[in-house]
């Protein structure tokens, strides 16, 4: 059934966290068939897919599990405000639904996947205040309905590229 592959990748995420995940997403249990009463997890109504990811503020560690990308109705991941480290999972880019992506103030390492720029419906990306570095993709320019975005204290290299939606923006820092 669907919830189970949800289930699944939820908690392969919750592993990915770290130790105290364990305590604070009590209610991410395997023996729970249906993830949609999972502590930070929404779901769409009728169809119950996993829309929204919001667990800012938890004091979690580890990574951000490739699991992610099996959320394919994801509308919103809020992971903001953690203590997550490693590279953003290329996978995300299987989360077409995805509408805004909240990653600030973490430990986040690497650059931003290009497959980013597959993500079409997103309005809102904030990275902001990791350890991101490299090039900004250009892929970025391609996500159309981008409203807010936000890159500030990290450590990228080059010029912002001045394609597509990126060039409408205004820098505020």
């Amino acid at each position: 059934m669907w919830w189970s592959v949800a289930g699944e990748a939820l908690l392969e995420l919750k592993l990915a966290f770290n130790a105290t995940a364990g305590q604070r997403l009590g209610s991410w249990r395997a023996a729970d068939p249906n993830p949609c009463g999972w502590e930070g997890v929404s779901c769409s109504f009728p169809d119950l897919r996993v829309q929204a990811i919001n667990l800012p503020y938890m004091q979690l560690g580890g990574i951000i599990s490739p699991s992610i990308g099996r959320l394919t109705k994801l509308q919103r991941l809020a992971l903001h405000q953690n203590s997550l480290h490693g590279p953003i999972p290329a996978e995300i880019r299987n989360c077409t639904e995805l509408r805004a992506i909240y990653l600030r103030a973490n430990y986040l390492q690497g650059g931003i996947p290009p497959g980013i720029g597959d993500l079409t419906h997103l309005t809102i990306l904030d990275l902001s205040s990791n350890l991101l570095r490299g090039a900004i993709p250009a892929t970025i320019g391609s996500l159309t309905h981008l409203r807010f975005l936000n890159l500030s204290t990290n450590f990228f290299s080059g010029e912002i590229p001045n394609v597509g939606v990126l060039g409408t923006f205004k820098s505020s820092s």
